[in-house]
């Protein structure tokens, strides 16, 4: 349950990394790439959280 719970973490600050960087003009192929980026730092983050809370 942690392990989804991580990744739809990771699912929200990638849809917020692309509706942003869209927003203030880059490319497409740009947030693409920062939305995996803050898709991967999202997901890590909150697994490493939730690993510290015992939860993982």
């Amino acid at each position: 349950m942690a392990l989804v719970i991580a990744v739809l973490c990771g699912l929200v600050a990638a849809l917020t990394a692309l509706i942003v960087s869209r927003h203030l003009g880059a490319s497409a192929l740009q947030s693409l790439a920062y939305a995996g980026g803050s898709f991967l730092a999202g997901t890590a983050f909150a697994s490493a959280v939730q690993e510290k809370l015992g939860l993982f």
